[in-house]
């Protein structure tokens, strides 16, 4: 038996690795006894290469190697969010805290066997019942360091094991043209985002809920036949790969929300298709704010519980002077729990956006001496608090060797790291009835301005009731 304490372990074992006869005998349930048998509780089993369509050989299936054939769907993977899975410092921030499962968490941030130094399946017991940091697992030979941190790569989706155990791609369709083994099935492509971005309500320990519902959400709207890639992979006519007739295939952006994992992010926002999916109207008697999802067809926003919109209305004079100002938050509301008394984390509150909903906000301003109403919206993934604690945080010889870079940055995390994204800017002018709008290179603008303030002035830019 190969007792693995992942509370200290990570995807790299500390160099004091706790034994089995330290440990004792594995007492807790299996792991599909305790959390169940969701697909998220072990890493995909992708093979590190793909067999070739003929004959003997085959092909690695690291991103780098993929993105010598298939070089636009690189370049397009290499700034988004599940490029970046590892290198986020929030995302460390939160193993590093007591009793993380880390193990867990890296099942959808390094989700891939190759990338895992540790194997595990349904079958695996805890070593504990009801401590999911540590688990009895058995190290993985055919563990690669080089693509620990890779994050959600190629592989995540498009790499399977065929019926004689090699490694195959996972296509849309097939051509015939592939020098490596293709399999064609949509379907499973189309479904393979539910695994980590709607795993249910999940209450993992008592402080630590997985709470992502995007699916379920899709499925209660207007539209429950929409899939993922319909709104985040939109079509293009180019080659799949280099040398390769022009077709019909989906890009591999994923913009989402709009708030990217680090500055440089916000460059290619625009040209890689971004646009919020939050209408805003105005009315001035009375005041009154019309709030629509116009183009989300889960909640807006969805995932992380913690992400909000905030919506300032505010009157000011000729002079630009505040004379008042109101503030809604529309998200989630969670206490999240204390460890110390046992308090589990539950849901407050909810008042998400449905897909085409219209909210109707009104206000109690004073048009008294007023010349202006103007509304600005903020898509918020991470509040100051939480950077705070992000900044303070010390991360551990295995999270530091994830990502080597991450102790310089975590202390910068205001500097470098985007908390929120304006969505809207609108200004109302009480007496002519004319209206502005902020274009949305003018709110990226002023969302990376953003980036570049202290951290005690974005505290007060981001305050909610």
């Amino acid at each position: 038996m190969y007792a693995v304490l992942l509370l200290a372990c990570g995807l790299r074992s500390p160099p004091a690795e706790p034994t089995s006869a330290a440990l004792g005998p594995a007492t807790g349930p299996t792991l599909r006894e305790r959390i169940g048998d969701h697909p998220f509780v072990t890493p995909i089993d992708a093979p590190a290469t793909v067999a070739a369509a003929a004959g003997e050989g085959s092909f690695a299936a690291d991103p780098a190697s993929c993105g010598a054939c298939h070089g636009d769907h690189h370049a397009e993977w290499a700034l988004t969010t599940h490029a970046a899975a590892i290198r986020d410092p929030q995302f460390l921030a939160e193993l590093a805290k007591p009793g993380q499962p880390r193990w867990l968490c890296l099942n959808c941030h390094a989700p891939t066997v190759p990338q895992r130094d540790i194997l595990f399946t349904l079958d695996t017991r805890l070593l504990h019942p009801d401590d999911l940091s540590a688990v009895d697992a058995r190290p993985n030979p055919d563990f690669d360091p080089a693509r620990a941190a890779e994050g959600v790569g190629c592989a995540t989706c498009h790499v399977r094991r065929d019926a004689d155990g090699a490694g195959v791609v996972v296509g849309p369709r097939g051509s015939g043209r592939a020098p490596h083994r293709v399999r064609q099935d949509a379907e499973s492509l189309r479904g393979i985002c539910v695994r980590c971005h709607s795993p249910g309500d999940i209450v993992l320990t008592p402080q630590l809920p997985c709470w992502f519902e995007t699916a379920e959400e899709l499925a209660a709207g207007p539209t429950p036949e929409a899939g993922c890639p319909d709104c985040h992979m939109p079509e293009a006519v180019r080659p799949a790969a280099v040398g390769g007739p022009e077709r019909t295939l989906r890009q591999h952006d994923w913009v989402g929300g709009g708030v990217p994992k680090s500055a440089d992010g916000y460059r290619t926002l625009t040209e890689r298709g971004w646009r919020p999916a939050l209408d805003v109207a105005l009315r001035a008697d009375p005041f009154e704010v019309t709030l629509t999802n116009a183009r989300a067809a889960h909640l807006l926003p969805t995932g992380d519980p913690e992400r909000h919109l905030r919506v300032e209305a505010r009157v000011e004079d000729a002079d630009g002077r505040v004379r008042g100002r109101e503030v809604l938050r529309i998200g989630q509301t969670w206490d999240w729990g204390d460890a110390a008394t046992g308090r589990p984390a539950r849901r407050l509150a909810d008042n998400r956006l449905a897909q085409g909903e219209p909210r109707v906000w009104r206000p109690g301003l004073s048009a008294e001496g007023a010349t202006a109403l103007v509304v600005e919206v903020a898509h918020v993934r991470m509040t100051p608090d939480t950077a705070a604690f992000v900044r303070d945080t010390e991360l551990d010889a295995p999270l530091r060797a994830l990502w080597p870079g991450a102790a310089g940055l975590l202390p910068r995390i205001d500097e470098v790291y985007p908390l929120a994204t304006w969505v809207a800017e609108l200004r109302l002018d009480l007496a002519s009835g004319g209206l502005s709008t902020r274009s949305v290179p003018e709110l990226i603008a002023r969302s990376e301005a953003f980036l570049g303030l202290p951290l005690a002035e974005k505290e007060r830019l981001l305050a909610t009731p």
